[in-house]
């Protein structure tokens, strides 16, 4: 009796987990449904603005407003998380690939932990992982807010007009078909005409 009490104890348990995992596995990472975490809500809203008096690292202070006419990558990160720390090589490459090419990376640096809210170590972390976009320091989740942001790392393509069109969430593995289409909707945007 006990042995199939916990037989079915065990059949129940990974039934459920094995569920939680289709949930996961089969989300769209580029999804921008109500439920999943978006910039401004549905694809097309206009990109959320930053706010007044953010402190800037590595840049002054920019305005998306000011950036219309360029497609703009914004993304999330803090520096002790593994899973941006993973990023990097990602975010090197379109430094360099898209330099001068009309595509503005702006980092947000919103920190997890109280030891990485102090600006000045972001911006040497930043320095010694050859990181040169500039950083919106994010320490009293204004901007992460606004923008309805729930993970570390995400990463949000916004149009010539402003408009927030695509999203990734979590490490961008530049090795499998998911990641490579995401990345090439920075291509595709900056065909747009404005």
């Amino acid at each position: 009796m006990k042995k199939l009490l916990f037989a079915g104890l065990l059949a129940a348990v990974l039934a459920g987990v094995l569920g939680l995992a289709g949930l996961y596995w089969s989300r769209d990472p580029m999804s921008n449904s109500a439920s999943a975490a978006g910039a401004g809500g549905p694809r097309g809203e206009p990109a959320p603005e930053f706010p007044e008096g953010t402190q800037w690292v590595q840049s002054e202070p920019l305005k998306l407003g000011g950036l219309r006419g360029q497609v703009v990558i914004v993304h999330f990160w803090t520096f002790g998380c593994v899973n941006c720390i993973r990023n990097y090589p990602v975010y090197r490459d379109w430094q360099e690939k898209y330099a001068g090419k009309g595509v503005t990376l702006i980092g947000v640096h919103t920190p997890e932990f109280a030891a990485e809210a102090d600006a000045d170590r972001v911006r040497a972390k930043a320095r010694d992982n050859g990181l040169t976009f500039p950083i919106a320091i994010d320490n009293g989740r204004r901007i992460w807010t606004n923008w309805d942001n729930h993970y570390w790392p995400a990463i949000y393509l916004i149009d010539k007009k402003g408009q927030v069109r695509y999203r990734w969430e979590g490490e961008l593995h530049l090795d499998t078909v998911e990641g490579r289409q995401f990345a090439s909707r920075i291509d595709e945007l900056l065909a747009e005409k404005p």
